[in-house]
């Protein structure tokens, strides 16, 4: 998502693209070194070959002390820094590192931020100023086409499968509507999960509970491209029961929408922004419990279900009209 962001930006602006990517997938110190290293020598290029506005994205969690050397040399090599926040976790808490970020680029900083709830709790942990709030939903290139659903018969769950990313409540939401009386068959909707699972102890947990009612419940492993949007097409529910505290808009949240599916979160980032008028957002406490009771009820009010499936189409398309504006009055700014 942030390469098709900055591609969009590079487009609109005529802006000179110097990616750092991993196509590989690596990780530990060997690559965040490489990365920082090779992040820092394309600023250093570029604020050399062009003094102007920059764009960049800060890191998260062990990256941020990086970042604080990557800001001194957008401090000295340009007129602006625009910051696009992808991360919750520095803006839910204050976190000093951002801090000294911020400090370090003084008023050149700039920032884009998510959603309202973003921007909010940048102007109250860090006195930010100069927010230009723009969420995804229009950098969501490729979203599946809108079916209306008329029924609730499958309820899918699509991740990076790590215990953060809800499994668990997921598992624990269809084991209680499977449970219930109501559904098109004896034992309430199907399910299907996708995803890879790098976790074996996490792995055999899932095969065990698709292995408690095989013709009911699946994981189908990685999606993508077409077997992804077969995904979006199988299922008529969306559950999305994220415990990461890095989790800020989702761009699977979008996909559901634009798909026609309803989706039922936990309150993270500005999820409840995404979701707002939908009434999809359930407390993490309570979302097992939530979600099977949501089920039921949409089970057996067909027509209030195809409703909600109609307002999720309707919300994405608003959402993306307004991110498509939100992103000229950008470009404008800068």
């Amino acid at each position: 998502m942030t390469e098709t962001i900055c591609q969009g930006f590079a487009e609109a602006l005529e802006f000179r693209l110097w990616p750092v990517r991993n196509p590989a997938g690596s990780s530990g110190l060997g690559w965040y070194l490489r990365k920082h290293g090779r992040l820092t020598l394309s600023l250093l290029r570029a604020g050399l070959s062009a003094r102007g506005s920059c764009y960049f994205v800060p890191d998260s969690n062990g990256g941020l002390w990086a970042n604080i050397l990557e800001a001194c040399v957008m401090r000295l090599l340009f007129r602006q820094v625009w910051l696009h926040h992808h991360v919750f976790s520095y803006v839910r808490r204050r976190d000093r590192r951002m801090a000294a970020i911020l400090k370090i680029l003084g008023p050149k900083a700039r920032h884009i931020a998510l959603g309202e709830a973003m921007a909010e709790g940048l102007r109250t942990g860090y006195d930010a100023r100069s927010i230009h709030v723009l969420g995804n939903a229009d950098f969501v290139r490729e979203a599946p086409a809108a079916r209306p659903r008329r029924r609730l018969d499958t309820v899918g769950f699509i991740s990076n499968i790590t215990r953060e990313k809800g499994i668990g409540l997921f598992m624990e939401a269809m084991r209680l509507a499977q449970a219930a009386p109501a559904g098109p068959g004896p034992t309430g909707p199907d399910c299907v999960i996708a995803g890879p699972i790098r976790d074996e102890s996490l792995k055999a947990e899932i095969e065990a509970f698709c292995a408690e009612s095989p013709a009911r419940r699946k994981w189908v492993g990685s999606v993508s491209g077409a077997s992804k949007d077969a995904f979006f097409d199988d299922i008529d529910l969306l559950l999305f029961p994220s415990l990461y505290p890095n989790e800020a808009l989702p761009v699977t949240i979008y996909e559901a929408l634009a798909a026609g599916v309803p989706v039922l979160a936990t309150r993270r980032g500005c999820i409840p922004g995404q979701l707002e008028g939908l009434d999809g957002c359930l407390d993490d406490a309570d979302f097992a419990a939530g979600a099977a009771g949501r089920i039921a009820a949409w089970v057996a009010d067909p027509e209030s279900f195809a409703a909600a499936s109609r307002a999720a189409t309707e919300s994405f398309n608003r959402q993306r009209d307004e991110d498509r504006c939100s992103l000229q009055d950008l470009i404008a700014k800068i």
